[in-house]
């Protein structure tokens, strides 16, 4: 397991939040490695992850893929995503605790204030969890998600 995985697993979280949403975001950002598939198709940018929406989700026999944007294509693209099990375990513990709002977008990532989450913030948590795992902490403040799922060095240490 790949040590942000475990670093999310023993995250507390901050004053304000819990540690449910990280743990989703960062497994997320490791779905392709979770998967043991290093295809270009099977990674998920941090925009991709911050636009998913809770309609995407579909349920089939043996596996559950989700409608995730289509990088570098118009906002209403999508294709069928398979999100490995931990991932998916880590998104239905972070559900209950996801704040709304009256205008409520669908965003399945939001904010404490239920504004959908930015890629930019998903970086900032990423990093945030990583400092918390001793064997991260130097790299910690220049991860990036996108150095996450592209090195494959990265994804050794990670």
């Amino acid at each position: 397991m790949p040590l942000a995985c475990t670093a999310a697993d023993c995250y507390t979280g901050t004053r304000r939040e819990g540690p449910q949403r990280a743990r989703a975001l960062v497994y997320l950002c490791l779905n392709h490695h979770l998967w043991a598939r290093n295809s270009d198709d099977d990674i998920l940018r941090p925009g991709q992850i911050t636009a998913m929406r809770l309609t995407g989700r579909h349920r089939e026999q043996h596996r559950t893929p989700w409608d995730v944007p289509q990088k570098n294509a118009a906002s209403d693209a999508t294709r069928l995503q398979p999100i490995h099990q931990d991932a998916v375990r880590a998104i239905d513990e972070y559900l209950p605790h996801r704040a709304t709002t009256r205008d409520d977008t669908g965003h399945l990532f939001t904010t404490i204030n239920g504004r959908p989450l930015e890629p930019q913030s998903l970086i900032r948590i990423l990093r945030t969890v990583a400092a918390t795992h001793p064997d991260l902490e130097e790299t910690a403040p220049k991860l990036s998600a996108d150095a996450v799922t592209h090195s494959p060095a990265a994804q050794a240490a990670v």
